[in-house]
């Protein structure tokens, strides 16, 4: 009876898990996501992404929040960002576009060391459209692994 219990509260914590915080999705262009996909939305939702714009969103039901993300493979490239506030962490306290904006008012342009291709991210959680330095050139799975994670 004991191993029956572990095994039924192994199962159901794996499966809440799994509903609770879904993984970063990439958005297909034109195709429904719905509340099977990220049950915190009520309804249906549907974006149509331009040509050679790749994007992604991030469902967390824990925090009642998503993350969405996009970028365009010829992007710009700039030495400069400026500081924007693209939401709130599980603490509530502020997620912004750059770690050094940490601190800074939202508006203020800081220098990056190196030109830097840029997504651009928003959040359910507050704040704004943010953009935000890449690891280089948008391609496809760049806004899953940059751009929508829950900090």
């Amino acid at each position: 009876m004991k191993k029956n219990l572990l095994a039924l509260f192994t199962v159901s914590a794996a499966v809440f898990a799994s509903s609770a915080m879904a993984a970063p999705t990439k958005i297909e262009s034109g195709v429904n996501i719905t509340n099977t996909e990220c049950v915190i939305l009520g309804d249906s939702v549907k974006l149509n992404l331009s040509k050679a714009v790749h994007g992604a969103y991030n469902c967390d039901e824990t925090r009642n929040a998503i993350n969405v993300g996009a970028c365009h493979e010829t992007g710009s490239r700039s030495t400069s960002l400026t500081c924007a506030q693209i939401g709130v962490d599980a603490s509530d306290d502020p997620v912004f576009n750059d770690a050094s904006c940490a601190g800074q008012p939202a508006g203020t342009v800081i220098t990056v060391s190196s030109p830097s291709y840029r997504g651009f991210r928003a959040s359910s959680t507050g704040g704004s459209v943010g953009a935000q330095s890449l690891s280089g050139n948008c391609a496809a799975g760049i806004p899953e692994s940059e751009l929508v994670e829950f900090q």
